[in-house]
């Protein structure tokens, strides 16, 4: 079997050609001893095999974030038989860059030049076979999106593993002291199964990576404090950095190869959308018309869906009930099947075509291109704030789900930027929130649906913002970081990428609601059956004892029942319970629901207890990967009485300044 490895900067299509290599034969698992996910699957052509293991996407092996340290550690653990870089054909230049970092690394590189009908379509001529030529590695024109060149690619992983060719990378460093340093530690190097030119390049640009490698071994200490000296020695020599002057050398060689190699036709014109999407006084509202554009669109595409699926659960429901009062089933039977089983899980279930949707429509937005522009749209306002730019990417990711967006926080360089963002993340409205909103939109506010979830969304946003200033302010001074990220060109998507993203995020939601939301509907069926001879869902039963007990608290905000109430408390767990507990709770399915709701709240509670719900105290697994990211209880439990705190202050602001106008 073949060992491939699959590398490349972000964002140049590398998850797309996975998938198509792959055809759904991955499995995902953590890099040992890291959170950083690796996915591993096979490819078969003709009668060979080829195991691919997909690597972070990564700029550098100068390694600074987990995920570009789990790319050198794999390149130099596993003895793969080639490494295949995929690489941007409309970023063609810059991606040569990591080429040339590879080719320090092994011999047996061959480069994807992926995205090739989008650079077609610009008018951009790069000549594959001068690339060869002059890197003296295999080059293939491919498309992963439109799956043009894969069968090419994959001959030239078999042909490559077999043979390698010898490339012509020249040194960057010709010093004879360097010659002569990198033949001593060639032993050392063999023992770290490390490339001993790329270690003595490292060693003497004083990569921490590196000398971390070095001197976990014997002699380390002894061979860095030699690189020490030799990389000494020979700044004196070129009067420059070592880094720059590596940097320079190696950009002088790409910019000689691309004027041969990567041409614009004469006759290219293309239109530059950024001159609008990113401009300072257009982008913000551009983003905001888009945002709003995809939750109406989301509605009306997932309305007839949603109530067929209603439908057939009242339908299911009443048949079971009737069925089994025939055969002679007890009646807490049928009641925990119809009040707590089908109400609790089919009350959710009902939210399943608007999830799908949502999601397709976002990783959409996010596969075109546009949401990294986002992160630059909304960089400035970060900026003025104490917000590191980077933080966009997880706080984006937040909208999915809170828990991997506080892990994929890990990017951010600064601990001060770490700890802000991940505290941050909670205020982005997750999927799971989205039952809430959905069923008190659609009661209340059925003819500006999208218009009020893009309210709440910005609202998030908004309360993030001043969290971050005050954050930054009082507790983490100190200057963030830039904002570097990838903008790749603007495409049609990947549909298939689109919808196995969407297909991750749904089957999610469908687990948690055969899971965690099955267990709890249970559980409040048994606290508003108990004790036993107390009325369903009465105030006297567990459940309304414990609701009653903290309805007090959130009467100032418009929703003092206990039914509201009790099922903020499971809303800890996941809030999709939140609805599951009041289908319970009332004893009624997701129609009956609806005029329940009318009776106990009014347009401006209803408001207030989706601002609520929104800002609270995010489920159990966000607040134990915040413990596990930060290895802090003082800033796991501060943060979470904030949460709290700022959703009982904006939600009695909201009700009580509604009020006093009128509403």
């Amino acid at each position: 079997m073949i060992r491939c490895a699959l590398v490349g900067n972000p964002n140049v299509g590398k998850s797309t050609l996975f998938n198509l290599l792959t055809k759904g034969t991955e499995h995902i698992g953590n890099w040992p001893g890291k959170t950083v996910e690796c996915k591993q699957g096979h490819a078969t052509f003709g009668k060979e095999k080829i195991a691919i293991c997909d690597l972070p996407g990564s700029y550098s092996l100068s390694p600074f974030s987990d995920e570009e340290k789990v790319v050198v550690e794999a390149l130099s653990k596993n003895n793969f038989d080639v490494i295949l870089q995929v690489a941007d054909a409309c970023n063609l230049e810059r991606n040569l860059y990591f080429t040339i970092e590879l080719l320090k690394f092994s011999k047996n590189v061959i480069v994807a030049i992926n995205k090739s009908d989008c650079a077609k379509k610009s008018k951009l001529i790069i000549d594959e076979k001068k690339l060869q030529e002059e890197f003296g590695i295999p080059f293939v024109k491919i498309s992963a999106k439109n799956q043009t060149g894969i069968n090419e690619l994959l001959k030239q992983i078999i042909q490559s593993s077999k043979k390698p060719l010898s490339f012509k990378i020249p040194d960057e460093i010709k010093n004879r002291e360097f010659i002569q340093f990198e033949k001593e530690i060639r032993p050392f190097a063999r023992s770290l199964n490390i490339p001993s030119k790329w270690l003595a390049l490292k060693l003497i640009e004083k990569d921490s990576f590196a000398i971390g490698l070095a001197e976990n071994s014997k002699k380390g200490k002894q061979i860095t404090a030699k690189a020490s000296l030799v990389g000494q020695n020979i700044e004196s020599s070129l009067k420059s950095d070592i880094g720059s002057h590596i940097a320079k050398k190696r950009y002088c060689f790409l910019k000689k190869i691309s004027e041969k190699s990567i041409k614009y036709a004469e006759n290219r014109k293309e239109f530059n959308a950024d001159k609008f999407i990113l401009n300072p006084f257009a982008g913000i509202p551009i983003f905001i018309l888009i945002l709003w554009l995809t939750f109406q669109l989301t509605f009306i595409l997932s309305a007839p869906f949603s109530d067929l699926i209603d439908e057939f659960f009242i339908n299911l429901g009443e048949f079971l009930g009737a069925y089994l009062q025939n055969i002679g089933v007890s009646g807490w039977a049928i009641s925990l099947l119809q009040n707590g089983i089908i109400a609790g899980v089919g009350g959710i279930l009902i939210f399943t075509p608007t999830i799908i949707i949502l999601f397709i429509l976002l990783y959409t937005l996010e596969d075109s291109g546009y949401m990294a522009r986002v992160a630059v749209i909304l960089d400035g306002i970060a900026r003025k704030t104490g917000l590191s730019g980077k933080s966009f990417i997880p706080l984006i990711l937040g909208f999915g789900c809170n828990v991997p967006a506080i892990m994929s926080a890990r990017i951010l360089d600064k601990k001060e930027d770490r700890l802000t963002t991940m505290i941050l993340i909670p205020f982005m409205s997750c999927a799971a929130r989205l039952p809430v909103y959905l069923i008190f939109i659609g009661v209340f506010f059925s003819q500006n649906q999208g218009l009020i979830l893009l309210l709440l969304y910005l609202l998030g946003i908004i309360l993030a913002i001043i969290t971050s200033f005050l954050l930054r302010k009082f507790i983490f001074k100190s200057e963030s970081g830039e904002l570097l990220i990838e903008l790749p060109k603007y495409h049609f998507p990947s549909w298939k990428v689109v919808l196995m993203q969407a297909k991750h995020q749904t089957f999610a939601f469908i687990y948690r609601a055969g899971t965690i939301i099955l267990v709890a509907s249970i559980f409040m069926w048994f606290l508003s059956s108990l004790p036993y001879g107390v009325e369903y869902g009465s105030k006297e039963s567990i459940s309304g004892i414990i609701g009653g007990a903290i309805a007090p608290v959130l009467e100032p905000l418009g929703f003092g029942t206990w039914q509201a109430s009790v099922s903020l408390i499971f809303g800890f767990v996941a809030k999709e319970v939140v609805v599951s507990s009041m289908l319970t709770s009332y004893g009624v399915g997701e129609e009956g629901l609806t005029s329940v709701l009318k009776e106990d709240f009014t347009t401006l509670s209803a408001i207030s207890f989706m601002v609520f719900v929104l800002l609270y105290v995010p489920c159990i697994a966000v607040i134990g990967t915040l413990k596990r990211e930060t290895n802090s209880w003082k800033i796991t439990l501060g943060a979470t009485i904030y949460y709290i705190a700022v959703a009982w202050i904006i939600s009695f602001l909201v009700f009580q300044i509604g009020l006093f106008l009128g509403y």
